[in-house]
């Protein structure tokens, strides 16, 4: 009966996670937003590995959210591209590189733990810049979409069929990482509305 209840959750985490980028993925097939390509390329490659490692480890339907996670950023992606890609610079190169770094890492090594602790730092570092340009522009970040992110990996955590660090490192890592960035939003958004330049 337990085993169901991973299969439910697997399940709804990957709904969630579908969800959680639906409205983003419009807007790119619209043309109504402009990503830069590489960052969700980075993106992809990032959640398509942990998926991998995370099913290599046992996480089961636990990895489902990650799964589904990459193929929503891959679409967006895709679309980027197609829309241009938006100013690539030098420093995007060499943060696709890094990113994909991780992968021959763990294919020398045959240890998944590697490439996730080496792919949930590079996510933490992708979250500075957000962090920043939350501070100054809270308006133009979604609380909604982190506070799905927190559902989509908690659900994930409930599915998951073996608890390792290599299972739940990243669930854990945006579960903290966003709670931080909707705090945040919450007070700059107040502050703003109550101090308005």
């Amino acid at each position: 009966m337990e085993y169901d209840w991973k299969l439910v959750l697997g399940a709804a985490s990957a709904v969630v996670a579908f969800i959680n980028y639906l409205p983003y993925l419009i807007g790119v097939v619209q043309k109504t937003l402009h990503p830069h390509a590489f960052s969700w390329i980075i993106f992809t490659a990032i959640t398509a590995t942990i998926a991998v490692a995370q099913l290599t480890a046992g996480a089961g339907a636990g990895a489902w959210a990650t799964a589904a996670t990459s193929l929503t950023t891959c679409l967006i992606a895709g679309f980027a591209l197609r829309n241009g890609g938006y100013r690539i610079t030098r420093s995007d190169k060499l943060s696709l590189f890094g990113a994909l770094a991780a992968i021959p890492a763990w294919v020398i090594t045959a240890n998944p733990l590697i490439a996730v602790i080496i792919l949930t730092g590079i996510e933490t570092l992708g979250f500075l810049p957000t962090y920043r340009k939350a501070w100054h522009q809270p308006h133009d970040e979604s609380v909604l979409a982190f506070s799905l992110t927190l559902l989509k990996y908690g659900l994930a955590l409930g599915a998951m069929g073996n608890y390792t660090l290599t299972t739940t490192l990243f669930p854990i890592a945006l579960i903290l990482l966003s709670s931080v960035l909707i705090t945040e939003l919450l007070i700059r958004k107040q502050v703003v509305k109550a101090h308005p330049r």
